[in-house]
């Protein structure tokens, strides 16, 4: 959480002021913003975030947000002393009379600077382990995005310990990219693609990567937004494509590209027109009909714009073992799933499905989500078939979760085979619905017993604080 230090004051300083003040007592800062509203600096080579001064009504306004640096914490209370010595006021904690800061330095220590890190972390952490979205936080130079790929990538669990020298080389990390990134050029633009029912804030930003007079657009690393867009604009028969970012690492050469973060990726080698093409290509059945559409989940309401497959899985058959589903249900956040759909003339990305465990055991619905892709030609066990991708938002363990059983499916929906057949069968309007209900009333009655969550890995939340 972001913490605020007000500084009641009339004098109103120039941020040259306290910039010198904090400089000639050995501050080694780099400035970002000099001008109010908001001035905003940090400690050169050592800051994640950095602070903010604020020019507010009743005086200035010091800030410091959550998954700052130590220096980003250590110099907020050294600005907080300076603006107090240069004012001769007083300062208080959120601007609460009751909470009058009279040793910043005292006040935050390292000891407070460790809670606010231990909190910083417990916080994220349960955030992207409830809803399974990233995080996107402001840095200094550029964002940065948590998620559960980069938390497992420096072995940091979501749901219990973790060693404390892991969170350190993450924030250490995080610092270098800021440094690294505060002289590169990103893909970043001020396009951004209208909501048709919507306001500005319901727009999807775009980094774009663009083909201009027969040569790649200059990019030195590919930069957070709603939407990655990649267009040549010399050839107007060729279409535009846009993907959701959470799709980018799907399309990109890996050895031009490593990943910055959860959803960034520093261009580490050449990027030529024919990669560029190559990339579009791999996009396009990435790319939804709708970009602003919003796929509803399964056991959150039913969307008539949806169509519903059933997915049949026979682990004493299947190349996807038992104890291959076990794994991924402790890391669905951060696995890539797919599966192959016999119908797939009739899917499209946004469509829901069901994932149906059948065969010898406990048989019955272990997986639900939506299809984040559109059907795409792979090699399966009969040398070819049509896949889509999925974004899971419930997956159970068969013998130890309990289920909507194979029996309680055919009672409930006679009219489909639910103990075998092709995989990826559509099922009727008025069927889907009936498990819909059938669905929502599982998860509702069960919830406390399913890590006492419901998932969805679909959206992206932005985190100021």
């Amino acid at each position: 959480m972001s913490v605020c230090v007000t500084i009641r004051t009339e004098k109103k300083l120039r941020p040259n002021v306290y910039l010198k003040h904090l400089a000639e007592n050995g501050e080694h800062i780099v400035v970002t913003s000099d001008e109010y509203p908001s001035v905003k600096f940090g400690t050169h080579q050592k800051a994640i975030r950095g602070i903010e001064v604020n020019k507010e009504d009743y005086g200035l306004e010091v800030c410091v947000c959550s998954f700052s640096s130590t220096a980003d914490y250590q110099l907020f209370a050294k600005t907080v002393d300076a603006l107090m010595i240069l004012t001769g006021d007083k300062a208080y904690l959120e601007d609460d009379d009751e909470m009058e800061i009279t040793e910043p330095l005292a006040k935050f220590n390292d000891e407070w600077i460790e809670k606010q890190h231990e909190s910083s972390f417990r916080v994220t952490c349960a955030l992207i382990n409830r809803s399974g979205q990233y995080i996107v936080m402001y840095g200094l130079f550029c964002h940065f995005c948590l998620g559960p790929k980069l938390y497992s990538g420096f072995d940091i669990s979501l749901t219990g310990d973790y060693e404390r020298d892991n969170a350190n080389r993450l924030l250490e990390n995080l610092c270098e990219m800021q440094w690294l990134c505060a002289n590169l050029e990103d893909t970043h633009t001020r396009m951004v693609i209208p909501s048709p029912i919507g306001g500005v804030e319901e727009g999807l930003s775009v980094s774009m990567i663009c083909v201009k007079d027969g040569e790649v657009g200059k990019f030195d690393y590919i930069s957070e937004a709603n939407l990655l867009g990649i267009m040549d604009m010399d050839d107007e028969e060729v279409a535009p494509v846009f993907i959701p970012f959470r799709e980018v690492w799907k399309i990109l050469p890996k050895d031009v590209f490593t990943p910055l973060d959860e959803l960034q990726y520093l261009r580490k080698g050449e990027v030529t027109l024919d990669m560029v093409h190559e990339m579009m290509e791999r996009a396009r059945h990435l790319q939804p009909n709708d970009l602003h559409y919003k796929p509803t989940y399964p056991g959150a309401g039913f969307d008539e714009a949806q169509h519903t497959f059933i997915l049949m899985w026979n682990p004493n058959i299947s190349s996807l073992s038992l104890g291959d589903h076990i794994w991924n249900i402790a890391n669905m956040y951060a696995e890539y799933f797919n599966w192959s759909v016999w119908e797939h003339e009739k899917a499209k990305c946004g469509d829901r499905f069901f994932l149906v465990c059948v065969g010898k055991g406990d048989t019955g619905i272990v997986m639900s989500g939506v299809f984040d892709s559109h059907p795409y030609e792979a090699k399966d066990w009969s040398g070819k078939g049509f896949y889509m991708d999925m974004l899971p938002n419930v997956i159970l363990e068969p013998g130890f979760a309990p289920m909507v059983t194979t029996e309680e499916l055919q009672k409930a929906i006679p009219s489909f085979d639910w103990t075998g057949g092709y995989s990826g069968r559509l099922l009727s309007q008025e069927d889907a619905q009936k498990l819909e209900i059938l669905w929502s009333c599982f998860l509702k009655k069960n919830e406390d017993r399913i890590d006492g969550e419901t998932f969805n890995v679909n959206r992206h939340v932005t985190f100021n604080n």
